[in-house]
């Protein structure tokens, strides 16, 4: 097998070429692989706007018609650069395991030092615009009045040394491009070494999904095929990302039933997650419409419908639980902090701006952040902590502390205070629960054992696991929020 791989010229298109040339070699090792490059019109021109050069594929156009003529196999495109309209002569055949999605913020250190009221963000993006003008103030840890955006052009290095120029106070980039540039095994390492740089001098916080949903496909490759060969698609499909793939056509058609394109300020992303599908959309179409999707399509069945007053908690039964904080020291033994409600963090601990905190939901990060503390991301409420997720920003490998209460039996558990409630009689008579914690879940059946064959709902996580595993994932479904478990018992 011999096949020709064209990207655009720039260090990331490159990086990914490479990345799709070890992935077939590894699925065909005889394969000769030749790797070339060619600039699309997006990179011929450097001044217009992104959201001025139309949807007709401004950086993969030219490409993609090299299919067509015989001047390459396949073209690998990052895919949120493709027109949502398909080409009649090409078709995308595959895609590899998807990178993170999210965005990252990286702000100057002058700018997050001096607390500016005004904060100058550097992205060409309406859909960024849009929404880290609304959101970007509740996630920072000072009072910002306006933010404000300037177009900026380039590739990644390009516009990181803008921001180090001081053309802004801070800038918006994929994670994704970031990861796979600072990815210890990227020949690329000139690219690499200038983006650690500017790292090391920044701070920066990767914007949750929630909020600011990625541009449609962002962080996925497309692998491009000419429509004629029909044995090459064949074998792409073959090492195809099936999750991957589900969910970028997902979000492209989310995107295409608001009119598509790059000009649109508008959001989507699907996630795989081990319980079900969770979905964010935020924007604004042409016609002015405002969206705004969080919600979760759960693998596991419906649960029966419950009687009048047989859910709990009621909503006038919410309360109950007491914290009290532990008067422990930091141990300031350089590991980060995870924090799973913003009372976890003592009062007394001075975090400084460097050091790592990931927040457990969106609530605990607003929290915080009117705390004073810097933080740099979030698992959104929805259980899916991984230690590693920001180990390439950083440039090293992090450890955590989670800090919890003293109850809690998860990884890495360092308790700051104590959490009480009691176990009401009133559990024995109800047939339908959401459970706060999988404490809570478990004084319940040591009460009331008979609870345990009962129907169960929690958030995504910890107590998900706790409680399929004691009462049987055919009794347990998860929701993002205790509000949409209420609606689902009571519509």
């Amino acid at each position: 097998m011999r096949l020709t791989i064209l990207t655009r010229a720039s260090d990331l298109a490159r990086l990914q070429g490479h990345l799709v040339a070890d992935r077939l070699r590894q699925t065909w090792p005889s394969a000769a692989i030749t790797l070339t490059v060619r600039e699309s019109a997006g990179d011929r021109d450097g001044e217009t706007p992104l959201w001025q050069m139309g949807d007709k594929g401004a950086f993969t156009s030219d490409l993609s018609h090299a299919l067509a003529t015989g001047g390459a196999d396949i073209v690998v495109h990052s895919w949120k650069d493709l027109p949502i309209e398909p080409r009649r002569d090409t078709v995308v055949a595959a895609t590899l395991p998807r990178e993170d999605a999210r965005d990252v913020l990286i702000v100057r250190r002058e700018a997050a030092g001096s607390r500016a009221p005004r904060l100058k963000v550097l992205s060409s993006s309406p859909r960024r615009a849009l929404m880290l003008g609304e959101i970007l103030p509740a996630l920072l840890p000072w009072d910002v009045d306006a933010v404000a955006f300037a177009d900026v052009r380039g590739n990644v290095p390009t516009r990181i040394r803008q921001l180090a120029g001081g053309q802004g106070d801070a800038l918006v980039v994929a994670k994704a491009a970031l990861d796979r540039l600072l990815d210890p095994a990227s020949p690329f390492t000139e690219a690499a070494r200038s983006i650690r740089t500017a790292l090391d001098a920044c701070d920066w916080m990767v914007l949750p999904l929630r909020d600011l949903p990625s541009a449609a496909a962002q962080g996925a490759l497309a692998l491009e095929v000419a429509a004629s060969n029909t044995a090459l698609a064949a074998d792409l499909r073959s090492i195809s990302d099936a999750d991957t793939w589900r969910a970028v056509q997902k979000e492209r058609e989310i995107l295409a039933g608001h009119g598509g394109g790059c000009h649109q300020a508008i959001g989507a992303s699907v996630m795989s997650l081990p319980f079900g599908v969770v979905t964010s959309v935020r924007g604004r179409t042409d016609a002015g419409s405002e969206l705004s999707t969080w919600a979760l399509d759960a693998y596991a069945p419906a649960q029966p419908t419950p009687a009048p007053g047989a859910i709990w908690p009621r909503p006038e039964e919410r309360g109950g639980v007491t914290r009290r904080p532990l008067d422990v020291p930091d141990p300031l033994d350089g590991r980060a902090l995870y924090v799973t409600r913003d009372e976890a963090l003592p009062a007394s601990w001075a975090v400084a701006p460097d050091r790592f905190v990931w927040a457990a939901g969106p609530s605990t990060w607003r929290k915080l952040a009117a705390r004073g503390v810097w933080v740099h991301g979030s698992s959104e409420g929805l259980g899916t902590f991984d230690p590693r997720t920001i180990d390439r920003l950083a440039g090293r490998q992090v450890r955590w502390h989670r800090l919890t209460h003293t109850r809690a039996d998860v990884p890495d558990a360092f308790a700051t205070y104590e959490s009480e409630s009691a176990v009401p009689a009133v559990l024995r008579d109800r047939t339908h629960f959401f459970w706060r914690s999988a404490s809570e879940f478990r004084r319940a059946i040591a009460a009331f054992p008979d609870v345990r064959d009962r129907w169960h709902a929690c958030g995504p996580g910890h107590t998900l696991d706790v409680v399929e595993r004691l009462a049987g994932a055919a009794r347990v479904r998860p929701y993002l929020t205790y509000e949409d478990w209420l609606n689902g018992m009571t519509s």
